[in-house]
């Protein structure tokens, strides 16, 4: 069997064994399934021995259909599993494990990652063994629908027709307060907060829409929209964000499940051209959590704790969006309350008592840093300086902190060390900073698994599983593994944990900043001086039993790097609209051994990866191109699910800077100018594909 055979592999199998059987080279599950048994006995094998043998070849293991997660089934739709004769075994965060026919299915994969978000971890299974397993799994959803399911289509199907004087399309009180309606909203608002979700998500489509939770940092599929049922829910939950009369909708409206159960809802819409996306963000205003609640340990939470306690100095707080930010920031102010502390908000999220808050109102004609100016003639103790986002208001926030304050404040960076370099970036000298600066804290969220279900982790049971390998790896011992209960929603997980890096400027980190050092020399001084990275911190996690490398992987992007000729990593797809640099880029890659794949241009470039016929594992692409450009090209990749970390190179005779600027921005992996030297193509070629876990052998 030969992965660059142009016939499907069962049919290579076959011929190997004699028997020359009528293959399509992409067979439907019926086909496959009429001819696996005849290549099987061919072999001499019974149909367990002959799915063992195949599994091998294919590197996977054999699935036990027996068992399954009602959870991940109901991740893919019924059409798709028979379609394609697939079973979901079971799922995490961020994987879907399968029991397959045919793991070679490029159309499988592709419609897999579409409709469930996770990556397909295949297991081998005959056509014998998941006929009847199929049936077993999807029996209960041929049963009646849920009552979700059951009110949506009856909002879609609601027999009246809204025209205004503005126009066809608005919506009257009539319809906004029609009972399917608002029972249906009613019912998406209250649920979410019953399943903790911190965000509601309603999201358009040219066929139909979806209605996903936010649940511990996760996107979780709820229920199906139609175009109908999606406009009159949208503007039903808008009329309830307006506000009642006296109440300012800034403030957003309470949904109330019980006199215990409330939330506060602050809705954002945006239009696009399937309809309005609505974002909806659910937190309780008068619930702030201590530094104790977040769960930070060992010797971060030492660390954090002597950062809060020192009177003055900048404490810089890092992040991207979700990973924790604004509850540290409350947290820190609620355990300094008892000095004078003020606050300046762009909208304040909680009420935390004995802190003054003040938002910031634009419209008075103060930019930000001059309403801080002005605030710092009450002479508070501490200040909390909202996100950094200009230099004016970087350099009030510094000379405050000299002056024997403490000064909190965020930027939204990927690490500590980043959040250094923003400061300098934005004209800061980086002697002045370490005079002022005294820590930064740089976090992210991992959720936690689920006390209720997780199980230990059994080597011999768990050796094949992707948190096998990853553990492998990274040479860390997992001590449980997610499983998924009703607890948690089927996921493994519940709530989260921090996983932070606290870098604390002392005296031979300042002596370090005063050398203007690149962000790698300051982070092995970070290092030196006893900062643990994401990675440390998070593996330390894992040991104690409270996540899995899996979860690390999802949050921090920890790849493990495997060894691979170059024939087997899939083909290398070159755009270019030039057939002789074309012919150039293609004799170097075929050199090292690559499978390469021509297209003439960007549309024909587009239309073969959106098509998803071959797993490519590298794209390159001409900058300049007559019919779409690389650039174009580009962005329609990383706008699909299933291509968004496919590996791009940008090749151009272009020397303008700012066209690399662009592009690296745009989701491009590097960039190479033409003429292409064969030397310097084939390292970034391996260092690409190295970043993406795969080293070319």
């Amino acid at each position: 069997m030969s992965e660059s055979s142009p016939n499907h592999w069962l049919k290579d199998v076959a011929a190997h064994a004699g028997l020359d059987i009528a293959l399509p080279r992409r067979p439907d599950i019926a086909t496959l399934r009429q001819a696996w048994p005849a290549v099987a006995k061919a072999c001499k094998l019974p149909d367990a021995a002959f799915t063992k043998k195949v599994a091998g070849y294919f590197r996977i293991g054999v699935a036990d259909v027996g068992t399954y997660d009602p959870q991940a089934v109901k991740l893919i739709p019924e059409s798709v599993a028979r379609r394609y004769g697939v079973l979901p075994l079971s799922s995490t965060g961020d994987s879907l494990v399968i029991a397959t026919s045919d793991p070679a299915n490029r159309a499988a994969h592709r419609d897999i990652v579409a409709h469930s978000s996770r990556d397909p971890v295949f297991m081998m299974a005959s056509p014998a063994v998941l006929g009847p397993a199929l049936e077993r799994a999807y029996a209960p959803a041929r049963a009646p629908r849920n009552a979700l399911q059951t009110l949506v289509a009856q909002v879609a199907d609601t027999d009246f027709q809204v025209v205004t004087n503005q126009g066809q399309g608005l919506f009257t009180s009539f319809e906004l307060e029609d009972p399917a309606v608002v029972k249906l909203a009613d019912i998406v608002l209250k649920q979410g907060v019953r399943y903790r979700a911190t965000e509601v998500h309603i999201e358009p489509g040219a066929e139909a829409g979806r209605v996903r939770y936010r649940i511990d940092g996760v996107l979780q599929h709820v229920v199906d929209l139609p175009p109908t049922a999606h406009d009159r829910l949208v503007a039903r939950l808008k009329h309830l964000a307006l506000g009642q009369p006296g109440i300012n909708p800034e403030d957003g409206f309470e949904v109330t499940v019980s006199p215990e159960l409330s939330r506060r809802a602050h809705l954002l819409s945006t239009p696009t051209p399937d309809g309005e996306l609505v974002s909806i963000r659910l937190f309780d205003p008068h619930s702030v959590p201590t530094i104790d609640d977040l769960g930070f340990s060992g010797l971060e939470a030492r660390k954090i704790e002597q950062v809060l306690s020192r009177k003055e100095g900048l404490v810089l707080v890092t992040g991207p969006a979700r990973s924790g930010t604004t509850s540290f920031i409350y947290a820190a102010l609620a355990s300094l309350r008892h000095e004078s502390v003020i606050s300046l908000e762009g909208r304040p999220e909680l009420v935390v008592p004995g802190v003054t808050q003040i938002r910031y109102d634009a419209s008075k004609g103060l930019s930000f840093a001059e309403t801080l100016q002005h605030l710092l003639d009450r002479s508070p103790d501490v200040i909390h300086a909202g996100e950094i986002r200009d230099l004016p208001t970087a350099r009030i926030a510094l000379r405050t902190a000299v002056t024997g304050r403490k000064v909190l404040a965020t930027v939204h960076t990927s690490d500590a060390v980043s959040g250094i370099r923003r400061l300098v970036d934005m004209g800061l000298a980086p002697g002045r900073l370490g005079e002022s600066l005294h820590a930064v804290v740089s976090l992210r969220l991992v959720r936690r698994l689920c006390e209720k279900c997780a199980r230990p982790y059994d080597p011999g049971r768990d050796d094949k599983s992707r948190e096998a390998k990853l553990a492998s790896v990274l040479g860390v011992s997992p001590v449980k593994r997610a499983v998924g209960c009703k607890s948690c929603a089927g996921t493994g997980y519940r709530n989260q944990i921090p996983i932070p890096e606290v870098l604390v400027i002392t005296p031979e980190m300042k002596t370090a900043l005063g050398r203007n050092p690149n962000d790698a020399e300051l982070l092995r001084a970070a290092q030196a001086d006893g900062m643990r990275t994401f990675a440390e911190v998070g593996l330390e996690r894992v040991a104690k039993g409270e996540t899995t490398v899996e979860e690390l992987e999802r949050v921090l992007g920890v790849v493990p790097v495997r060894d691979e000729a170059a024939d087997e990593v899939g083909p290398v797809l070159i755009a270019d609209d030039s057939a002789e640099d074309r012919a150039i880029v293609a004799s170097i890659l075929s050199g090292m051994g690559f499978e390469v794949v021509e297209a003439p241009g960007g549309q024909s470039a587009k239309t073969m990866v959106e098509a998803g016929d071959d797993a490519y594992s590298l794209v390159l692409l001409d900058l300049y191109m007559d019919d779409l450009g690389g650039k174009d090209v580009l962005r329609a990749i990383r706008q699909r699910l299933t291509t968004q970390a496919l590996p791009v190179i940008i090749l151009t005779s272009s020397a303008n800077p700012r066209d690399e600027f662009e592009l690296l921005e745009a989701g491009a992996d590097d960039f190479l100018i033409k003429p292409v030297v064969p030397e310097r193509l084939e390292a970034r070629v391996r260092a690409v594909l190295r970043r993406g876990g795969v080293r070319v052998k």
